[in-house]
């Protein structure tokens, strides 16, 4: 069932991103949105070399404010 859902899903997300108008601060929201994401995606993997990862790419994407 994931095999057939899953692609589905992400035509839908696809398009919807699609749609998403050109606008600095929503694409501020958007990298915050991502990075609590793949923070939660990272932490499923319980391995150091990931947070590690993790935290510098975080840490790199606030510094450029």
């Amino acid at each position: 069932m994931t095999s057939f859902l899953l692609p589905l899903a992400a035509k839908i997300v696809n398009a919807a991103v699609a749609k998403i108008p050109d606008d600095a601060e929503l694409g501020e929201k958007l990298i915050d949105i991502c990075l609590l994401i793949i923070g939660k995606a990272v932490k499923l993997t319980k391995t150091k070399a990931d947070d590690q990862l993790f935290a510098q790419v975080e840490a790199a994407i606030k510094a450029r404010d």
